[in-house]
């Protein structure tokens, strides 16, 4: 995760116009609630976030090794890049939930770690030009949802146009293109970029499928960067509940001038997770919770 010397503290005052209740999609839903972050966020461009600041966020790891980031979004299931999982065998992953510091001593005493038992790559996933960089985690066993590890929320309206707004980005990424991973989980903030901008970006038109946004300045500095693939781009909703809206895909670099990160389009395969959860129930925005 690149990180920069100025606050982004301009940011709190950003309004949003989102939708009503009355507008989501229909789902299984579960007595729980998504979306919730540990604590009122006051966020800073490449920050350290507080300790399980955002609960959904996970660590995928192959053969031992931190890979890519991830979100829960049910007890069972977890959302991450196809890339991630692109070629990899089953059993050499593992999913960890509650994580923060990845270098401390005393942290297999809070995490939650789980093999994978089913990994849904989409089938359209093209790894020449990443389109349809998305697939679906099953873990082996549920997870207990506490303070410390609960579901994001999916968006809540399939005609919605994210231009414009703020997302924040979370991972464990590395801190520069050149830099090393982070042992802490890292927090940035990045204007969610119209078609026609990203199309005018460095990238070019031609690069740029309907099922990809772009977030970043076009200054660069502040970007997502290896490591952090797989991980959630969320925003807050008018409830006050944070949503998924994109999966962090590629890039070319890290925080490189008119070169923003690329994003999956979550709002686009809404209708393909519900199906293959398989009727699993998802948490609701806003309710009250009894946590453990």
């Amino acid at each position: 995760m690149t990180v920069v010397l100025f606050a982004l503290l301009f940011l709190l005052n950003v309004t949003w116009a989102l939708p009503s209740r009355q507008s989501r999609s229909p789902r299984n839903y579960c007595n729980c609630e998504c979306g919730v972050v540990t604590r009122e966020s006051r966020v800073v461009g490449g920050n350290v976030t507080k300790s399980h600041e955002f609960p959904w966020i996970a660590g995928l790891s192959h053969g031992g090794e931190f890979h890519c980031g991830a979100a829960l979004i049910s007890r069972r299931h977890l959302i991450t890049a196809a890339h991630c999982v692109n070629g990899f065998n089953l059993n050499d992953l593992l999913v960890t939930l509650g994580d923060h510091d990845r270098g401390s001593k005393n942290r297999f005493s809070e995490v939650q770690v789980r093999r994978v038992r089913s990994v849904i790559k989409h089938e359209h996933f093209d790894l020449a030009t990443y389109n349809n960089d998305i697939a679906l985690l099953e873990i082996d066993v549920p997870v207990v949802f506490t303070r410390k590890i609960s579901p994001v929320c999916l968006p809540s309206d399939k005609s919605m146009d994210y231009a414009g707004r703020m997302g924040i980005v979370a991972g464990w990424g590395r801190t520069g293109e050149r830099g090393e991973t982070s042992q802490i989980l890292r927090k940035i903030v990045v204007p969610v970029w119209s078609t026609e901008q990203c199309h005018n970006s460095g990238y070019g038109e031609q690069k740029i499928s309907g099922n990809m946004f772009c977030a970043g300045y076009t200054e660069g500095l502040v970007d997502s960067c290896q490591g952090d693939s797989g991980g959630p781009l969320q925003l807050t909703n008018s409830l006050g509940d944070m949503e998924i809206i994109g999966v962090v895909s590629w890039g070319r670099g890290c925080g490189r001038p008119n070169l923003p990160g690329i994003y999956t389009k979550v709002i686009n395969y809404l209708h393909w997770i519900e199906e293959n959860m398989v009727g699993e129930c998802v948490c609701q925005t806003s309710i009250d919770v009894k946590f453990i």
